[in-house]
């Protein structure tokens, strides 16, 4: 009994094309459905919580119209960048801060030029539009299989950044446009990619991962990229702008450091830790360990094994994913890549054991992540993000040499 339930989890042979096509269907119209009552529950733009639809937005449209009125620099102030806030609904409802570099402010920049519904509406359809058609696209130019748009915006975490009218389907987007053109176009592959200075931590692997695997003109391009965004950014907040950024990272570190944001609503190793109140000191070397050895062991393959674009794709994001203490659920959008690949590669060459059941866990992870760490104490995302990673690595530094016949 106890051996044909491992066999049942580890081969996962029941996870078949039909069951996956009715399952992500069903979970999507559920998140679907979900949605719908939860905006035909708000009034006036504040959900049934008391908060704005699309929350997070808030800091990004407030801080457009600090950039608007000619006060670029004060968006980092929190005292103006709360009264820009409060401002949009007439009354304070919570306050959203912005620790992002100068150069997301140029992205941001445009928003309050129309009412707040409008852009929030426009900024989410745009950007998710934007990733599903460039994951449909990635998965295309890998598939045995063709894949439907449902597992696509099935993905829970495509809503969760939805609900949240965060970013994270735009820097998706950014990593598969970059990745797509990395042997066509690798210079303007590097420019694409280099534009994730927006949100620096999700560059982290970048440089090293490029340059381990030889791929020096997307390095430069990534290189150029960055500079000349933020270089622009500073045409726009000048040198004031970016000392009350850098004077605002204090901020940003307490925030991390004493829970202003909750630790359980954050998926690293180091917000693990502070979930079970472990020390500060503690919490910070081990995740400085886990990004050392994830980038040493990243930069290793791809100097040894030199992987295409596609799995080199997959090694870097499931890297990213560990390295930074502040990464949010709707960050987890971006495991869609490696998953997308390992799905692509097993239906191709065959799954090895457990690789479809961690696959099927990672895409449900950003459901319950959170809920888990919240309410259970079960800070889940870092143990299933490392091992994501290591089957990632296995596969490409071990490739399979057998094709398993897959069941429909």
């Amino acid at each position: 009994m106890i051996s044909r339930f491992l066999a049942f989890v580890r081969d996962a042979d029941w996870l078949d094309r039909k069951r996956i096509r009715a399952y992500t269907l069903i979970l999507f119209a559920a998140q679907v459905i979900g949605f719908v009552v939860w905006i035909g529950l708000a009034r006036g733009g504040i959900d049934p919580g008391g908060k704005p639809l699309g929350t997070d937005f808030m800091s990004f449209y407030a801080a457009s119209k600090l950039v608007l009125a000619g006060h670029a620099a004060q968006v980092w102030d929190p005292y103006a960048h709360q009264a820009a806030q409060d401002a949009i609904f007439g009354r304070q409802l919570g306050y959203w801060a912005f620790f992002y570099p100068p150069a997301y402010l140029l992205v941001c920049a445009p928003l309050a030029l129309l009412p707040y519904g409008v852009s929030l509406c426009l900024w989410l359809a745009g950007t998710t539009a934007a990733t599903v058609a460039l994951a449909r696209k990635w998965l295309r130019q890998q598939a045995p299989v063709a894949i439907g748009l449902i597992p696509l915006l099935a993905f829970p975490a495509l809503w969760i950044n939805i609900g949240n009218g965060q970013n994270a389907a735009l820097t998706t987007a950014l990593f598969l446009g970059g990745c797509l053109l990395l042997d066509r176009r690798p210079f303007i592959a590097g420019l694409i990619l280099g534009l994730l200075v927006i949100k620096p931590q999700l560059g982290l692997a970048l440089p090293f991962v490029l340059a381990a695997s030889g791929r020096w003109k997307t390095f430069a391009g990534a290189a150029a990229g960055a500079a000349g965004l933020s270089l622009a950014a500073w045409g726009l907040v000048g040198t004031e702008g970016y000392l009350t950024f850098w004077h605002n990272s204090e901020l940003a570190r307490r925030t991390l450091e004493t829970g202003l944001v909750s630790p359980g609503r954050m998926q690293s190793l180091f917000a693990a830790l502070r979930v079970w109140n472990l020390p500060l000191g503690l919490a910070y070397g081990a995740q400085i360990g886990l990004a050392l050895g994830v980038i040493v062991s990243a930069g290793f393959i791809a100097w040894r094994f030199k992987p295409d674009r596609f799995a080199l794709a997959a090694l870097m994001v499931s890297a990213t994913l560990l390295m930074s203490p502040f990464m949010l659920d709707y960050d987890l959008l971006l495991s869609a890549i490696p998953l997308g690949w390992l799905v692509m590669s097993g239906l191709k060459d065959g799954f090895r054991p457990w690789e479809k059941t961690l696959a099927l866990t990672v895409f449900v992870l950003p459901l319950f992540a959170r809920s888990l760490a919240l309410n259970l104490h079960l800070p889940m995302a870092p143990l299933v993000l490392l091992l994501f990673y290591v089957m990632v690595a296995r596969r490409i530094s071990n490739p399979p040499q057998t094709y398993d016949a897959q069941s429909e």
